[in-house]
């Protein structure tokens, strides 16, 4: 399969072989009872399919104990940053109280404030009432003060009017005037009544007047006191009214600072709990996650112990059949060498009776010699000419000898080049016998071979040809079929198996790997050549969008170019 890049640990993924081992075993056995091979190939395929994900369960076990580390670092990071959180939350807590405490008290202050304003303004409206009563005396004294001196006018005027009468007229004249002036009479014998009279309301009015003068010097002075009294209480009023306004907004004031700090203070610890909060949230998805990976990890141990298990088990196969190979081929050769000496003792047979035949020739060709050479003393002419025919025949023989093993030797040549032919023009059928079709339209832009791997950094198999294709490319079946596997794996990704059946003396399956979704056909389904497999994508181990195409011949990779 192609190798393409990806992350390092994909959690929930499970790496499957792209050919289950027990099928594949069973393909070899039969193979190897029905033609009479070994496939350490196959075996050895095996054995680095194992080991790859080997590797690949240890990456991801080393990954997930490093993400455990660091998450227990994040936790114990967290644990400090808990404690951190919840020592700021109890500092915060006590300053709230104490900050409660002094709000209370500020309460208590402003009603207290508020009381106080109460009894001022009550007081005002008392004081208010005072100077009602008083400016109500101001005017009753005023009047009063003013009758006085309207009565004091009067009673001048009157003592004033006496006086003037009895300094003119003298005497009781004087009185008799004044009687009439005050009683409009003038009778004779009352006027001596009336002089007393007039004397005695004389003195009256005197009197009268001296005591409206100390009336009126007493209502002023009371009018001046009043008058203090209610500006006394004016300024005292205004004062306690101002004194207990300054007083109350003072302590609102006190109150309402403390209410923000309150505010302030129950804001930051309500920050202070958001944050713990999230402290505690994050710190149980931490602890969460470190169970996960805990999990992870016993599961990646037990995976890899199955691994190594199937890994001993896959040696274990591998060394018993390469055993059996070796004995196998221990036969084999046992068998070659057995026929070997044996056609080298038939071979030496049949030189010892051509030779024992050249033998036998040359003597009876020295007796034909010795008899010639008798018949040659009885007749040289004779037995020269039949020499000469004799040697004639022989040459003719030898000749025609020659000429039958060269026409052999011409026959065996043709032959060894018919069979060249014969085997070129099988290799150029088999090279181009169009029993695939090219699953994707695209150029290829990686053949099958060793190559360098770009993601494990390594020389290896490449076991098939990479089509240079777009993402999202319509992929088709090469050829008509079963679909054998439709399935993910962790380095072919999105992928699908299709088994054409015997082709050219061998079981033929195609597969195509890194489909950007999954295929758009099951496991099961028969498909035909060009029928819609899926998409090309970069899905598994790929460095980028391409299909990558594998032709297997028996379980074998097999160059695709010697099928499409």
């Amino acid at each position: 399969m192609a190798p393409t890049s990806r992350t390092p640990r994909e959690s929930g993924a499970t790496r499957q072989p792209t050919y289950r081992p027990r099928v594949r075993r069973a393909l070899a056995v039969a193979l190897v009872g029905a033609l009479g091979v070994a496939t350490p190939a196959l075996a050895s395929d095996e054995l680095e399919d194992i080991r790859e994900r080997l590797a690949k369960v240890e990456q991801e076990r080393r990954s997930a104990a490093d993400e455990r580390d660091a998450g227990e670092q994040r936790v114990e990071d967290l644990h400090e940053e808990h404690e951190h959180f919840s020592a700021e939350l109890e500092t915060a807590q006590a300053r709230l109280a104490e900050t409660e405490g002094k709000v209370e008290q500020a309460r208590v202050v402003l009603d207290e404030a508020e009381l106080d304003l109460a009894d001022a303004e009550a007081e005002t409206e008392r004081i208010e009432g005072e100077l009602a009563v008083a400016r109500e005396n101001e005017a009753q004294i005023e009047d009063s003060i003013e009758q006085v001196a309207s009565d004091q006018e009067q009673t001048r005027s009157t003592v004033g009017a006496i006086a003037r009468e009895s300094y003119k007229e003298g005497g009781m004249g004087s009185l008799a005037t004044t009687l009439e002036l005050l009683s409009g009479e003038a009778d004779a014998v009352d006027q001596m009544s009336m002089a007393r009279t007039v004397l005695r309301v004389q003195d009256q009015q005197i009197q009268q007047l001296a005591t409206q003068e100390a009336e009126q010097v007493a209502e002023q002075d009371r009018l001046t006191g009043t008058r203090s009294d209610i500006d006394y209480l004016l300024a005292k009023a205004e004062a306690n009214v101002i004194a207990k306004e300054q007083a109350r907004a003072a302590a609102d004031a006190a109150k309402v600072e403390l209410e923000e700090l309150e505010a302030q203070q129950e804001q930051a610890k309500a920050d202070l709990e958001t944050e713990r909060t999230k402290v505690e949230e994050s710190l149980a998805a931490e602890e969460q996650r470190a169970q996960d990976l805990e999990s992870e990890l016993a599961a990646l141990a037990e995976t890899k112990h199955g691994l190594q298990t199937e890994e001993e088990a896959e040696l274990q196969r591998i060394a018993e059949e390469e055993a059996r190979r070796k004995a196998e081929e221990e036969a084999r050769r046992k068998a070659a060498a057995e026929a070997a000496a044996k056609k080298a003792a038939e071979e030496e047979a049949a030189r010892q009776r051509a030779a024992e035949r050249e033998a036998e020739r040359q003597r009876a060709a020295q007796a034909e010699a010795q008899r010639l050479r008798d018949e040659a003393a009885a007749a040289e002419a004779a037995r020269r000419a039949e020499a000469a025919e004799a040697e004639a025949a022989a040459a003719a023989q030898a000749a025609q000898e020659a000429a039958q093993r060269e026409a052999a030797d011409r026959a065996a040549e043709q032959e060894r080049a018919s069979r060249a032919a014969e085997e070129e023009r099988s290799a150029a059928e088999a090279g181009s016998s169009g029993v695939l079709s090219s699953p994707v339209n695209a150029p290829i832009t990686s053949e099958f071979g060793n190559r360098f791997h770009p993601v494990y950094q390594m020389w290896r198999l490449h076991a098939g040809m990479d089509f240079g294709a777009g993402c999202g490319t319509p992929v088709v079946a090469a050829a008509d079929g079963v679909v054998y596997s439709s399935s993910f794996d962790a380095g072919g990704g999105n992928m699908v198996i299709v088994d054409h059946g015997v082709q050219r003396g061998v079981n033929l399956t195609t597969s195509y790997l890194h489909f950007q979704s999954a295929a758009v056909v099951s496991a099961g389904q028969s498909v035909s050549r060009g029928q819609l497999l899926g998409y090309v994508g970069t899905t598994g181990s790929s460095t980028g969008c391409h299909l990558h195409f594998e032709t297997r011949e028996n379980g074998a990779p097999a160059n695709p170019r010697g099928w499409l």
